[in-house]
C-alpha cells in the first residue's frame, strides 16, 4: 500500500521521477521509480545523514521539528516530508513542479502514518 501511494505521488506530480519512504535511520521501506534510472535509495541514504543533523540542529536551537525541506540542484530537486521518525523523499527533474510535489507529500502524510 505504501508503494501504491508513492506511485500515485510520482505519477500525479509533473516532473517527478521517483519517491521513497524511509525510516529515521535512512533505511528504505518502500520505493517507486518511474521512467528513470535514478538510484533513489542511494540518493535518500546519502542525504539521510544530513537530514538527521538538520533535525538535531533545529531541536537544539529550540526551533521545533522540521516538517519539510526542498533541495534544488542543477540536475534534480529533492523534496522531503518528515513524518515523525519517518520521511518521504520525492525526486523531480529540474523543471518539475516542486510546489505540486510538496502539496502531494503534505496531502498523503496522514495516509503514510496510517499504514505504519
Amino acid at each position: 500500500m505504501i508503494a501504491d501511494t508513492l506511485q500515485k505521488i510520482v505519477e500525479t506530480t509533473p516532473g517527478a521521477i521517483a519517491a521513497i519512504f524511509m525510516d529515521g535511520d535512512g533505511i528504505a521501506i518502500e520505493q517507486f521509480v518511474g521512467e528513470s534510472d535514478v538510484e533513489i535509495e542511494m540518493v535518500a541514504a546519502e542525504f539521510s545523514v544530513r537530514f538527521k543533523s538538520l533535525r538535531t540542529a533545529a531541536r537544539t536551537l529550540e526551533l521545533g521539528g522540521i516538517n519539510d525541506m526542498t533541495i534544488k540542484m542543477d540536475e534534480a530537486t529533492v523534496v522531503v516530508r518528515f513524518l515523525g521518525e519517518y520521511y518521504v523523499v520525492l525526486v523531480l527533474r529540474p523543471e518539475g513542479l516542486t510546489g505540486k510535489g510538496r502539496y502531494q507529500l503534505r496531502a498523503t502524510a496522514s495516509a503514510f502514518l496510517d499504514m505504519l
